[in-house]
């Protein structure tokens, strides 16, 4: 079976290596703010590596005309380049702030037709509000996705992908795992969020464990989400 983990951080060499004997050969590497991007340009050369650039919501505060110019650069130069990490977090201050800095990056999304990568936590209803008047790129992949099962029908029209890591396997998270079984097959994703949510290596057991809750079994699973996400891949939206 092959694995790809639809989002994570940088990781080194030997954490890909290890993911790499479990069957995960693909990594998408997303970028938190504008010190590390050059990082996951420099990662993203690598065949088995894509990336994405963006400012995430706890970073807001480094936001600036330099940072706009600059991202609008390295994506004009990078083609196959991603916008991420992006988003909303209840638990962040100046929440103003990052509503203005997530709808720029979702309009730098649209212009330059990239994915975008998108992180919320706490924040569904602002979320909502910002997508449904915003432009929209041609895909949304949305991490570790702890929205309610009843969005799941309108954010899959808006373009979403659902991505879901080690914690679906927990049963404490309830609303996560319903959320699992109402998404369409066709739309879900899998992720690490390495190196600080857990590793590469686990995807296969994310992956087990998403074919059970959906009744099938893991084989048909994996292959069902390898080939969402490398479609999403060949067709240069992700």
């Amino acid at each position: 079976m092959k694995y790809i983990d639809a989002h994570c951080h940088i990781i080194t060499p030997e954490q890909m290596r290890k993911a790499m004997s479990r069957g995960v050969g693909r990594f998408v590497i997303n970028a938190t703010e504008q010190s590390n991007w050059q990082s996951v340009v420099d990662l993203a050369k690598n065949d088995n590596v894509y990336g994405a650039i963006g400012v995430h919501p706890w970073f807001v505060s480094t936001w600036s005309d330099d940072t706009d110019s600059r991202l609008c650069g390295l994506l004009q130069n990078n083609q196959n380049l991603m916008i991420g990490e992006i988003g909303l977090d209840k638990n962040r201050p100046d929440m103003e702030k990052q509503i203005l800095v997530f709808k720029r990056q979702l309009q730098i999304a649209h212009d330059f037709g990239r994915v975008a990568h998108i992180h919320c936590v706490g924040a569904w209803g602002k979320m909502m509000d910002v997508l449904r008047g915003s432009d929209l790129p041609p895909a949304m992949v949305l991490h570790c996705f702890s929205g309610a099962p009843e969005l799941v029908g309108e954010l899959s029209k808006m373009g979403a992908y659902f991505s879901f890591g080690r914690a679906v396997c927990d049963t404490r998270y309830a609303k996560m795992r319903g959320a699992v079984v109402v998404v369409p097959e066709n739309r879900i994703l899998t992720e690490s969020d390495a190196p600080d949510v857990a590793m590469p290596d686990t995807i296969p057991d994310t992956v087990a464990e998403i074919a059970a809750l959906h009744g099938l079994n893991t084989e048909q699973m994996a292959t069902t989400i390898y080939n969402n996400t490398m479609g999403l891949l060949n067709d240069g939206k992700i």
